[in-house]
């Protein structure tokens, strides 16, 4: 993992319901340039895997930065 990432924009999404983390997640990247960087945090289960499996699908590069038994943290870039 790289030691210096640099968070272009930033979401907090614990606690929302699927699919409105994952539409939240798609608004924000439209707006990033291909060379910006978004850092997630979500809840661990359904919220984890639609945002991942979905941003994975969309062509977005996703890595798992933290994680513990509630929430994982993500970044989000494009490939």
């Amino acid at each position: 993992m790289e030691k210096n990432i640099f968070i272009d924009h930033y979401l907090d999404l614990s606690g929302l319901a699927c699919p409105v983390n994952f539409v939240k997640c798609c608004l924000v990247l439209e707006n990033l340039s291909s060379n910006q960087v978004l850092k997630v945090d979500l809840d661990i289960g359904e919220a984890e895997t639609s945002v991942i499996d979905g941003l994975q699908e969309k062509g977005y590069k996703v890595k798992i930065l933290n994680k513990d038994s509630k929430t994982v943290t993500l970044i989000i870039s494009s490939e």
